[in-house]
């Protein structure tokens, strides 16, 4: 029984003395949660990166959760960045809740709009002459330069088969800017009788955060 009270005072005496070493009986300070976050154009959907500059106020930030207010489960991870998919465009409340070494959290809120960057406009035009060619109007709906859209388009039978395809690029589009593109069928078939086009990818000219910590793509 003495020896049971030995090691169990024992263990309580190296817990306290871990946390002492750790800082945590110091003034509580909470962490500052703060994050950027950018359109991400690669798959051409609705994906957008978040970036934590989150600033510890004590002990090292040990975990952050996001929580991007469409419903999705909350993703917990280690500093630094996170991809998430909107399931639609609009205006989204994204949390963040960061928690230092010794469990004391701090949390931000921010409004995000949700928007494709690179926006088609409906009037665009199937050509059957030859080339065969799809004409139409792309934007830059980003508060950022696009530095790069690749637009793709494909051509039908009558029957739905697919014949061909073809892409284009359109490069650095300042914000608000339209540019004209014409996406021309890899190979001529009289059979061509419709087409689909959309954005296949883009690249955002986003600003590097301060204070982020370097993210390794692998981890991705």
């Amino acid at each position: 029984m003495l020896n049971f009270r030995f090691s169990r005072a024992l263990e309580v005496l190296i817990a306290l003395s871990l946390i002492l070493l750790s800082g945590c009986f110091a003034e509580i300070k909470r962490p500052v949660a703060d994050f950027d976050w950018c359109p991400d154009g690669s798959l051409g959907e609705l994906d957008y990166r978040f970036t934590s500059v989150s600033a510890p106020s004590g002990s090292p930030i040990v975990e952050e959760v996001w929580e991007f207010g469409d419903g999705s489960a909350p993703v917990r991870t280690e500093w630094g960045e996170v991809w998430h998919r909107f399931p639609a465009e609009g205006l989204y409340h994204v949390t963040l809740t960061v928690t230092d070494r010794c469990g004391i959290s701090g949390t931000v809120t921010k409004e995000v709009p949700v928007e494709l960057a690179a926006y088609i406009h409906p009037g665009w035009r199937l050509n059957l002459g030859f080339p065969v060619k799809v004409t139409g109007v792309v934007e830059n709906r980003a508060d950022l330069r696009l530095l790069s859209v690749i637009i793709r388009a494909k051509f039908y039978d009558p029957d739905g088969l697919r014949l061909t395809a073809g892409t284009v690029e359109i490069t650095d589009l300042d914000p608000g800017e339209k540019a004209a593109f014409e996406v021309e069928a890899e190979e001529f078939s009289a059979r061509i009788f419709y087409a689909s086009v959309k954005v296949e990818s883009f690249i955002v000219d986003c600003p590097s955060p301060q204070g982020a910590v370097p993210f390794d793509e692998a981890d991705r």
